[in-house]
């Protein structure tokens, strides 16, 4: 059987083996919660940049098709020279290609 002494050590070690594999329980826990949370984070900026991009190409698309329209003479918004720059070809090709670049980013 052993001497208390000898029992009481094994009490001992039991319970330090026990804290240890509780520990190592809550580390491995924590570093699950920290990659999930990585995912997360990823995955909301990359939807949020496509959502960005998204919004950039529809105003562009606006803009080319209020820009066929004042061509047309349907719509009279603004003088001519400001109308190719400000709502023009021009600045819906800007749009789209800013709307790439944030998407590709």
């Amino acid at each position: 059987m052993g001497s208390a002494r000898e029992r009481q050590l094994r009490r001992e070690r039991k319970a330090v083996a026990r804290r240890r594999a509780g520990r190592e329980h809550n580390a491995e826990e924590t570093r699950r919660q920290q990659a999930s949370a990585t995912l997360r984070r990823g995955y909301a900026h990359k939807r949020r940049r496509h959502i960005t991009a998204a919004s950039m190409w529809a105003v562009a698309g606006v803009m080319a098709i209020t820009h066929g329209i004042e061509h047309a003479g349907a719509l009279r918004i603004m003088s001519p020279g400001l109308e190719d720059l400000l709502i023009g070809w021009p600045m819906a090709v800007v749009l789209a290609l800013a709307g790439a670049f944030v998407y590709g980013t």
